[in-house]
């Protein structure tokens, strides 16, 4: 009898403890899962994540909590959504440094570099700002050169154009409200990025820094969605003509068809 009661307490703690096991995986399935909506969406609401996961509110706001701290996720700049955090950036460094700056785009933008005899580089996307996640320096000396790791506001400027040219409307109308940009600054920046997705490039003068002309072609992923932007950024007495400049925009546009045809690189 005791050995039969004995077994049965054995048993019923064995089960214990695997639905305790299995539960902390379910938790930790939970955050990763909040963690790659992040992947695919620039900011979200709690609620947002908890009517995509199909898990309750209060499960989601758990899970942030935790993220929050950690440093994975940080709360927009518009009240009540979240982005991904600054840890997240450090992880998409080390991917560069062990993928990318051996890989196919450093490849392509030495290359790039070659054939213009200037600054090449590549930027994505991190949350409202342009990341310069890789770039080749030329002969010429730029006041506002791109070097990997630096990021500038995504607002001006032929990188920062690109990106917002080819994002979700949503997430580009979300930028705006940030930046409290005027009803006429908002409507020129709409213009500008219109024109842009029509040539499928985006050129600026002097917009980060006085004598500097660039452009910037975007980058596509398999799924056809925004991977990031090719740069290249040129003094502007090297620009001063038509053909240098239609030179510079085709050998541009060239490296990002190029890097858009392999896997996503961004």
């Amino acid at each position: 009898m005791k050995k039969r009661t004995l077994s049965r307490i054995m048993a019923a703690s064995s089960q214990a403890a695997a639905a305790a096991s299995l539960k902390k995986r379910d938790e930790r399935g939970v955050a990763m899962s909040i963690l790659l909506l992040f992947a695919r969406h620039r900011s979200l609401s709690s609620s947002q994540i908890a009517g995509l996961l199909r898990i309750p509110a209060s499960t989601v706001y758990r899970h942030l909590q935790t993220l929050l701290q950690a440093g994975f996720v940080v709360e927009s700049q518009v009240i009540g959504r979240y982005s991904a955090g600054p840890e997240v950036v450090r992880l998409a460094d080390n991917y560069r440094q062990e993928a990318l700056a051996q890989g196919v785009v450093r490849q392509r933008l030495e290359q790039l570099s070659q054939e213009t005899g200037e600054l090449a580089a590549y930027l994505v996307q991190s949350g409202g700002e342009a990341l310069c996640v890789e770039s080749v320096e030329s002969e010429h000396i730029l006041s506002c050169s791109y070097a990997a790791g630096r990021s500038r506001p995504l607002l001006h400027g032929a990188s920062a154009r690109a990106i917002l040219a080819f994002l979700p409307d949503e997430e580009v109308s979300e930028m705006f409200a940030a930046q409290f940009l005027t009803k006429d600054e908002e409507g020129a920046i709409r213009a500008d990025l219109e024109n842009i997705r029509e040539r499928g490039y985006s050129t600026s003068s002097g917009a980060l820094a006085p004598g500097i002309w660039g452009v910037s072609a975007p980058v596509f992923n398999e799924t056809g969605g925004l991977a990031g932007v090719v740069t290249t950024m040129v003094p502007l007495e090297r620009a001063g003509t038509d053909d240098a400049r239609t030179q510079f925009i085709y050998s541009t546009c060239e490296a990002a068809l190029d890097l858009s045809k392999v896997d996503s690189p961004g």
